[in-house]
């Protein structure tokens, strides 16, 4: 068990520069996204369900070193 928590600290370590960039530039876009959808084009007006998935995906993937240090902190108190 010892080494997936030493894998996924060294995870989180390297994600805490990278993740919360990530996630605000998605949620920034998804909100630039969404208040000038009346002025799109067609094209982007139809790949809006995959865009904001991606989106989606970025803000998750900026989040998990968060979700990560929550879940090691719950299981820190074992030796």
């Amino acid at each position: 068990m010892e080494p997936i928590i030493q894998l996924f600290t060294q995870w989180r370590t390297q994600m805490l520069t990278l993740g919360p960039i990530v996630a605000g530039f998605g949620v920034a876009v998804w909100f630039i996204m969404n208040s000038l959808s009346g002025i799109m084009p067609d094209w982007m007006q139809s790949a809006r369900g995959w865009i904001q998935r991606i989106l989606v995906g970025a803000i998750v993937l900026g989040l998990a070193p968060a979700l990560i240090t929550a879940f090691i902190s719950l299981g820190g108190g074992a030796p």
